[in-house]
């Protein structure tokens, strides 16, 4: 069932067994997940059916460091988006910002799981193993390409022995044919739901907790035209992103000074993206030539490679994480340079590749949202995002494009031009995809929640999405929130009943 807040006329409290802020990726899989296994769901979404500048306008924060890409019309950003959404990083919308991405899945490298002793901070108290079968399960249900399978696909084994003779890796990602909006993908089974109800139009303001402090017993929604919507649930989910999820737990300060899960003064630290350049252009060389149908970016669904300097590299030179994306120019859209080698695909005849470069930061405290003292519409404190760097990133990052330029041109992939300017941190873009703010750890004194996504010094709180992450990739964070959002569902299977056992008490 799908209603909006206002619909609810004087209806002021509801109640099930978990409930989930955010109907993104990530609320909206924990959500169907347990519906479909017997369990009473409320789904809160802030946005509604259609995009509201007025609600959209709540997401507005305050930067106080390094600002992220804006709301533009005319934005290079997500030219394929309607004019009043390009350039936006957060949706508030039923979809949550599904309805803005691209499309592009790919996993997390086993390799930051295991923390590099050569970056702080980048320790995971899980590793690859644990998500590789939801992984798996994802992959298989929602319709993506086999990313192993493709991996062993003779000609990119050729290809990546190839490049690791020169230091590169290669890696694979799947790009669907059209991406996945969990509107779409879910609407009609939430509206058919016997057991989820989604409330549109309803902002998540306030938790509040019982007299232990331990425990959220239910969660405050309003609307911007005054409605006032009360929620009680058994267990509940944040999957509001990194942003607003940080938010309100930092908001939630009535009972808990501070806000819920900060006894450490933890939420909304480590907070992180990664960095973009995108003007960049690669002349194609021999080794082009000879893939070039293995760099293609469509026809769609498809999969597409990116590079990196491979671990050895890394490790040697304590570098950071990174990746390399080559789309293809073709004759139609750029003049033959002359004495300049092309290359040729199924769509035509490559006369460059655009470059689109993505850097890992060094997780860090100091990078953090704070509540501000400027108010939103609905009189909630905005949020103060300083987003900043450290000596270690603004020594790895000229380093990986040096050794990345050189070992491109060695390999035969090609001759890289940045122009007039080197990539650095003032001439990058953000990357919409926010990260960290309640970070997952083994200990409440090193992170916010634990390996179960429970926020710590409470039972019954979980975040959903990559708030948890501890690092940040260099690429879409996304399977791996898909991945994380099946683990909790699976979890919280376990804590509740079924209906049919609770009504039996």
């Amino acid at each position: 069932m799908i209603t909006d807040i206002l619909d609810m006329g004087e209806k002021i409290n509801l109640r099930g067994q978990v409930i989930v802020v955010g109907s993104g990726i990530a609320g909206s899989e924990v959500a169907t997940h347990l519906a479909r296994n017997g369990r009473e769901v409320i789904l809160l979404e802030s946005g509604r059916g259609q995009f509201d500048p007025s609600i959209q306008a709540l997401n507005n924060v305050n930067f106080t460091g390094k600002p992220h890409r804006k709301l533009d019309p005319d934005a290079n950003y997500h030219r394929f988006l309607p004019p009043e959404l390009r350039g936006t990083s957060r949706l508030r919308q039923f979809g949550g910002t599904s309805n803005i991405w691209t499309g592009k899945w790919k996993y997390l490298e086993p390799s930051q799981f295991g923390g590099r002793d050569w970056i702080p901070n980048s320790d995971w108290p899980i590793g690859f193993n644990d998500l590789l079968p939801y992984y798996h399960s994802a992959a298989k249900d929602y319709g993506f390409g086999d990313l192993e399978a493709e991996a062993m696909r003779p000609e990119i084994r050729e290809f990546r022995a190839k490049l690791a003779e020169h230091g590169i890796r290669l890696s694979s990602f799947y790009w669907e044919e059209k991406p996945t909006r969990t509107a779409i993908r879910f609407g009609d089974e939430m509206r058919r739901s016997e057991n989820l109800h989604v409330v549109l139009g309803a902002t998540a303001t306030e938790l509040r907790l019982d007299d232990s402090r331990q425990r959220v017993t239910s969660v405050v929604c309003r609307s911007l035209e005054g409605k006032e919507l009360i929620v009680e649930g058994e267990a509940i989910v944040l999957a509001m992103g990194a942003l607003e999820t940080a938010r309100l737990l930092l908001s939630s300060d009535r009972q808990l000074p501070g806000g819920i899960g900060n006894a450490h003064d933890l939420v909304g630290r480590f907070y992180t993206d990664h960095l973009k350049h995108h003007t960049g252009k690669l002349w194609p060389g021999q080794l082009t030539q000879k893939y070039a149908l293995q760099m293609q970016f469509k026809q769609k669904p498809r999969f597409c490679v990116c590079f990196s300097l491979d671990e050895a590299t890394q490790r040697e030179q304590k570098l950071l994480e990174h990746a390399l994306y080559l789309k293809p120019i073709y004759e139609k859209s750029m003049e033959i340079v002359p004495g300049r080698p092309t290359a040729r695909d199924n769509y035509g005849l490559v006369v460059a590749y655009r470059v689109n470069l993505a850097f890992e930061h060094v997780p860090h405290k100091e990078s953090r949202l704070t509540l501000g003292t400027e108010s939103d519409a609905l009189g909630q404190r905005k949020l103060e995002v300083n987003w900043c760097f450290t000596d270690h990133d603004r020594h790895s990052l000229p380093k990986i494009v040096e050794l990345l330029t050189h070992r491109v041109e060695e390999s035969g992939l090609g001759t890289i031009e940045f122009g007039e300017e080197l990539p650095c941190i003032e001439n990058m873009t953000d990357a919409a995809h926010q990260m960290g703010t309640t970070r997952m750890a083994s200990r409440p004194e090193e992170g916010v929640v634990d390996t179960n996504c429970c926020v710590f010094g409470t039972n019954n709180l979980y975040v959903a999405g990559s708030a948890v992450f501890p690092t940040g990739p260099s690429y879409s964070p996304t399977f791996t929130i898909l991945a994380l959002a099946r683990r909790l569902g699976q979890h919280l299977l376990q804590k509740t009943p079924t209906k049919a056992v609770q009504m039996s008490k």
